[in-house]
């Protein structure tokens, strides 16, 4: 599972991306790999926690929730995805 959010500022110059993706290994434990910074630029990565598939969900599910009360909005649900950063 993957979703990229995106908050874009223009009056502030602010425009930033948050990746989120779920990977599994091959032990069926899974890992949460997050990747951000400003959009149009390759920004940092970090793998999160592993474990349990459960509990990376979980996990998973409260960095969106967080996101989206910072302001983030999913790309594509009325913003640019991608692209440089004027």
């Amino acid at each position: 599972m993957e979703i990229r959010l995106e908050k874009i500022e223009p009056e502030r110059n602010f425009y930033r991306f948050y990746l989120i993706r779920q990977e599994r290994d091959l032990f069926e434990s899974g890992s949460l790999v997050v990747q951000w910074g400003r959009i149009g630029q390759a920004g940092r990565m970090a793998i999160r926690s592993s474990g349990p598939p459960e509990r990376i969900e979980a996990l998973f599910e409260r960095l969106v929730r967080m996101r989206l009360r910072r302001g983030y909005a999913i790309a594509g649900a009325g913003f640019r995805s991608g692209g440089a950063a004027p």
